[in-house]
């Protein structure tokens, strides 16, 4: 056997190896960095929409259905220059999945999303991002949510890409899925920003940057059904009735199981404002060992817990290194159930997670004296809430990552892991390194739906495969 053979076989087999030991999800550092940027407005509780109304506003909300769905927004300061319940920038996150209604309630088929100015003399304002629906799909399945097709990986991808991407029909009507660049857009009142379409089960997805350039804005998220067919009209509704949906979350009855409804899945828990939407951080690693593999906590969240008989969102005191990725809410539903349609109760702090973004620095120095090929990879770590390997709508990540190698933009990348039964990465960028040699990694991200945490940022390396120069 050849020299050049047996160091082949070995790497391969170094690769493996690494491949099967990652570490434990607890093993991992606390991510390096702080939150910051201006608040997000989150709209995704409830994620799966039954009744028609209003899904979430800036400024506080009291019930008008008594016996049904009561949501309270807890006060808080949104921006000191603006009236209670504006502001002048934010960020805007949505999901949502429309649901065939009960009873005598119509069938929703839409959702605007309204900005609107906070005084008489108007605002002016600028906004970019995507508003994406199922509907508008393309695809060897239309309607899909595949991986990778999906509006909620369409919207991580047009975030960074600045584009609809082209398996996503722009339609001519004005409920179509679109990409949006307004730029000095000035308003006297509600705008509807969004307005986007759904057949039963579809999924809407939005994410998008608004700044006020003069005046103050506030932001109105109304689900409708055809019976509402215009701005004014879908406006009307959303001060006048609530929208519901999945599931109660206070009662440890419900489907027997806690925190969770009767598919033993608790969903869109951070509906609110909460202060920041992107999380930065940096940090420097020389690698001593050709063969390691190290990680820090991306998507930190930590589990939801039953106490005392209630479901505990999140709770106030997670673990070190899940704390420092939690935003605090400025309002959060504090309680949306009071009947047996209940809607959610939200959390009062928000991971960086759906909708949120992600900058990070990785300055890595190859000390081994040798050549390593270093991989940086995205990893899930399956936990309590198990997906079925075979669906199409199952996935632990699925979305598209920005990374700069020594300056230089690298592709787009997709990183996508497929509900695993173990630890499973995904590799965003890679490349062989000389004895000494640095390289450094700026990585941008946009957190899809769909996805579960928690969730691993990984450094793995293993002695080169393929000579390079000085190699």
């Amino acid at each position: 056997m050849t020299r050049a053979l047996f160091a082949l076989i070995a790497a391969l087999a170094a690769q493996l190896a690494s491949a099967q030991t990652l570490p434990p999800y607890n093993n991992l550092m606390a991510l390096p960095g702080g939150m910051e940027g201006a608040p997000i407005v989150v709209s995704n509780n409830p994620e799966s929409v039954t009744r028609e109304g209003l899904l979430l506003a800036s400024d506080p909300m009291t019930t008008s259905v008594p016996g049904r769905v009561n949501r309270v927004l807890s006060q808080g300061v949104l921006d000191g220059a603006c009236a209670s319940g504006s502001m002048r920038e934010f960020a805007f996150y949505m999901h949502h999945i429309l649901k065939t209604p009960t009873g005598t309630d119509r069938q929703v088929d839409r959702i605007f999303v309204f900005v609107e100015p906070a005084s008489s003399g108007g605002a002016t304002f600028n906004a970019y991002g995507a508003a994406i629906s199922q509907r508008d799909v393309l695809g060897p399945v239309a309607n899909s949510l595949d991986p990778g097709r999906s509006p909620s990986y369409s919207v991580s991808l047009a975030a960074l890409s600045g584009q609809l991407p082209d398996w996503v029909n722009n339609r001519a009507d004005n409920f179509g899925s679109r990409f949006i660049n307004l730029q000095g857009r000035f308003i006297s009142r509600p705008f509807p920003l969004v307005v986007l379409r759904g057949g039963v089960g579809s999924s809407l997805d939005a994410r998008i940057k608004i700044r006020a350039t003069s005046g103050c804005l506030r932001v109105r998220v109304v689900a409708a059904s055809a019976a509402y067919p215009d701005e004014t009209s879908a406006s009307q509704l959303g001060r006048s009735q609530y929208a519901w949906g999945n599931v109660h979350t206070t009662a440890a009855t419900v489907g027997g199981a806690p925190c969770s409804d009767a598919a033993g899945i608790g969903w869109g828990r951070p509906a609110g404002i909460y202060r920041f939407e992107r999380w930065s951080g940096s940090t420097s690693v020389s690698i001593t060992n050709a063969t390691s593999s190290r990680g820090w906590q991306f998507l930190a969240a930590p589990p939801n817990s039953l106490a005392s008989g209630s479901c505990v969102m999140n709770p106030q005191t997670p673990t070190p290194s899940s704390a420092s990725q939690r935003a605090p809410a400025l309002r959060y539903y504090q309680s949306n159930n009071t009947g047996v349609h209940g809607g959610r109760d939200s959390d009062p702090n928000s991971t960086a997670s759906y909708g949120g973004e992600y900058l990070f620095n990785l300055s890595t120095t190859n000390r081994t004296g040798s050549c390593v090929t270093a991989r940086l990879q995205i990893t899930a770590y399956p936990g309590r809430l198990q997906c079925s390997a075979t669906g199409n709508a199952s996935r632990h990540y699925d979305g598209a990552f920005r990374v700069r190698e020594n300056g230089t933009a690298l592709p787009l990348v997709r990183a996508f892991v497929k509900c695993p039964t173990g630890p499973t990465a995904s590799t965003i960028a890679s490349r062989v390194l000389r004895p000494n040699e640095t390289v450094d990694w700026n990585v941008q991200g946009f957190i899809p739906g769909l996805i579960a945490a928690p969730g691993g940022l990984l450094l793995n390396t293993v002695p080169a495969v393929a000579a390079g120069p000085g190699c």
